[in-house]
């Protein structure tokens, strides 16, 4: 694998974690805003306009979290199957550790089964 190519899924396995914490930092923004909102509000029971954005950037990173999250998953989960390095008990773990653990996962096998074997120019 070219060096390049190692850049890239190493990019790659970190934005995951990475959406992770703009979804934990959105939503937490959004729930302060909401207790503020309730504290200062007269009892009125509509919906503040300007909760919509934050609304909508919560499910934005959500689902590039998700959708990067499974993509990611699945490469790999054929990279560790498909790895001749990893031995074959090794790869069961591999695979249930992406499972289990996912995204805290992903820079950890990117590191050890990817980053550090030889880099084979084109």
């Amino acid at each position: 694998m070219t060096k390049n190519k190692k850049v890239l899924l190493g990019i790659l396995s970190f934005l995951p974690f990475i959406f992770f914490i703009v979804y934990m930092s959105t939503f937490l923004s959004f729930m302060f805003e909401m207790v503020r909102h309730e504290e200062f509000s007269d009892g009125g029971s509509e919906f503040p306009a300007e909760f919509t954005s934050n609304i909508i950037g919560i499910v934005v990173s959500a689902i590039i979290m998700g959708l990067l999250s499974l993509g990611v998953l699945v490469f790999f989960i054929i990279h560790a199957i498909n790895n001749p390095i990893v031995k074959s008990d090794e790869r069961i773990i591999w695979i249930l550790l992406f499972i289990f653990l996912g995204m805290v996962v992903f820079p950890i096998y990117w590191y050890m089964k990817i980053w550090k074997q030889p880099t084979v120019e084109a």
